[in-house]
């Protein structure tokens, strides 16, 4: 399953001018790494290919080299623990985060993505799918089971009746900029994609944020992608 976004700015281009995914392969399988490394470095989509071992390693690429995408062998040494994903955003907000899991779990799905990983699959996955995977999240969509995704809406749509379904009159509150950033988080941008997009500093995409999630009574990006999904095409059209 995933969610429909815009193209995200390109950051790693090809000699042609094709933008090509710098990817990070973390985990603490050796095997695992290698097998992944040997299949993604044959697609000329997805280079240049990088590897951590341990929690200390995927920080100093982080920081170095702001991958693309990382896929995270999940779960590993430091990275267990609730809240542990979001350290990785802390790092390199742009890099978007898909997880490698032995045993796929709805729940720990949904638990995820609300930390920021915005992918979630078996370790299994055929090699083909996977590389779409990547293509897609790299494009700021989601990848993972349809019903996760319901599941995200539902609680969305729970929260928004226990607060009186007042959602449309909240998002009218939203000044103009607030809603074109708003907009551009649904589709899957970064902050940093966003203060391009709008020609502004990240500090200030920052600050109409804070007012957003304040405004909407919103906890975080994901639930602001979801509910402006749903209600932004309704106040579009009025």
């Amino acid at each position: 399953m995933v969610l429909h976004t815009r193209k995200p700015l390109d950051r790693h281009l090809s000699g042609h001018g094709r933008r090509k995914a710098c990817v990070l392969v973390a985990g603490s399988d050796a095997a695992l790494r290698r097998r992944l490394l040997r299949r993604l470095g044959q697609e000329p989509s997805v280079t240049p290919i990088h590897e951590a071992r341990d929690r200390g390693e995927v920080e100093r690429a982080l920081d170095e080299l702001n991958p693309t995408i990382l896929l995270l062998d999940f779960p590993m040494a430091g990275f267990h623990r609730p809240g542990s994903l979001r350290s990785i955003h802390a790092l390199s907000p742009s890099t978007r985060t898909v997880l490698l899991v032995r045993s796929p779990d709805d729940s720990a799905a949904v638990g995820a993505l609300k930390e920021g990983a915005k992918g979630y699959c078996s370790r299994t996955t055929d090699p083909r799918l996977l590389l779409k995977a990547i293509h897609l999240v790299e494009k700021g969509e989601f990848w993972v089971r349809r019903r996760v995704i319901n599941r995200l809406v539902e609680e969305l749509t729970a929260l928004e009746r226990k607060r009186g379904g007042k959602g449309h009159e909240r998002y009218r509150k939203l000044t103009l900029r607030e809603r074109q950033i708003s907009g551009l988080v649904a589709r899957g941008a970064a902050n940093r994609e966003i203060a391009e997009s709008l020609s502004i500093v990240e500090t200030t995409v920052k600050t109409h944020l804070t007012s957003i999630f304040r405004k909407l009574n919103l906890a975080s990006r994901l639930q602001l992608a979801i509910y402006t999904l749903q209600v932004a095409p309704v106040q579009d059209s009025d």
